[in-house]
């Protein structure tokens, strides 16, 4: 993702166009997250992760050799990160859904941010590693194609990992799917999510503070602006992943924080701060600082969302129910990025920043007045076994 943000950027020298890059999978992966979401929730998750990561990770050595061979157009670059919605979409419900029966569930909000130390290290050592390997003197694609590259074989160990797991058939059995069987799953899935106004509010608030504030599609540009070489760009892209890995290894460990809606709502709140703290920045130090606090208040958020959305839906459900939230978690960051990049070709990178920061800080203010089921919301966790 942070090599392809930096091949169009160069590409097309304009942040606008990277944010179009993000905003063009919206569709796709509206459209196709909802059927994955069914099939989540009708067949073996762990064989829909298995084939769904091969399918991305072929899609990936399409782009290394694309690059290699000097064909990595923009329009092309679009073409298949685009295609990569597609198994994205149905890998995305499946992986969701299926991680709440790996844990007992009065423990889950802390297997959750186990999962998101993962998922933020990645985050770290991910752009870190890209803008390292782009800045190689091996030529003007040579540095792209070997991250490209790195990154197709990087799906080896995710594909191996599922492939050990024990087969966890579904709870209950479930009737053969057709196309009204299908159209009636969505449905019902998603008059689950609208009618449960937990759901709903944890769902609309991560959108708007995300669509508002969302400024990853800006971090090529402010590596110029702040005069950095592919290596500065890589540190500046993994600072937010470092502050969220730090936040997830503290959440992992200290016992379930209590009043979870009220923090979801105070995070945000941070969110949007720390956002517009970045949009000033004068240099890489203070940009890292601010960045990795953006990150370290989004896992918090992040945790506790998934904690109250995963524990408040039935599993029969979930796949459909992690398919709309994966729909607001994915579209708000990207429709982000094309607004940010949009508002940054009127007003500059740094006051589209700002301004959204703003607008993220509105939201939590907004919502923490009227989302009273949000506000309020407290689950308590069951008390465990006393240990054999």
């Amino acid at each position: 993702m942070w090599a392809v943000n930096w091949h169009v950027y160069h590409l097309t020298n304009s942040s606008f166009m990277v944010g179009l890059l993000a905003g063009i999978r919206i569709l796709p992966l509206v459209i196709f997250s909802l059927l994955g979401g069914v099939v989540a929730d009708h067949h073996d998750r762990r064989r829909i992760l298995i084939f769904t990561q091969t399918c991305m990770a072929v899609v990936a050595l399409i782009i290394a050799a694309v690059t290699w061979f000097g064909f990595a157009h923009t329009w092309l670059l679009f073409t298949l990160v685009t295609l990569n919605v597609v198994p994205m979409a149905f890998n995305n419900p499946a992986r969701q859904a299926l991680m709440p029966g790996l844990v007992p569930k009065g423990i889950f909000p802390n297997a959750a941010s186990v999962n998101g130390i993962q998922w933020r290290l990645s985050d770290i050592l991910g752009p870190a590693l890209a803008g390292l390997l782009i800045g190689l003197p091996l030529g003007p694609l040579g540095g792209l194609t070997l991250c490209y590259a790195v990154n197709a074989i990087s799906f080896i160990a995710m594909i191996y990992a599922v492939w050990i797991l024990p087969s966890r058939p579904l709870e209950e059995a479930r009737d053969k799917l057709t196309m009204p069987m299908v159209l009636e799953s969505i449905r019902e899935g998603l008059r689950f999510v609208w009618r449960k106004p937990i759901l709903r509010h944890t769902m609309v608030v991560d959108f708007w503070a995300t669509l508002l504030s969302g400024a990853e599609a800006l971090l090529p540009a402010f590596a110029v602006i702040l005069k950095l070489g592919p290596a500065g760009y890589g540190l500046l892209a993994a600072s937010s992943g470092a502050g969220a890995l730090v936040a997830a290894s503290v959440l992992a460990w200290i016992p379930p924080i209590k009043k979870q809606g009220r923090w979801v709502l105070t995070m945000v709140g941070f969110y949007g701060l720390f956002t517009i703290f970045f949009g000033v920045s004068p240099n890489l130090a203070t940009a890292m600082i601010f960045l990795a606090a953006t990150g370290a208040a989004d896992m918090i958020s992040t945790v506790l969302r998934q904690t109250i959305r995963q524990l408040a839906t039935p599993d029969q459900i979930r796949g459909r129910m992690s398919a709309t939230s994966m729909i607001f978690n994915i579209a708000g960051p990207r429709l982000g990025d094309l607004e940010a990049g949009a508002v940054a070709g009127l007003i500059g990178e740094r006051l589209s920043v700002v301004t959204g920061g703003v607008g993220c800080l509105i939201v939590a203010v907004y919502y923490g007045w009227r989302a009273r089921e949000l506000r309020n919301y407290e689950y308590e966790s069951e008390p465990q076994p006393a240990s054999q």
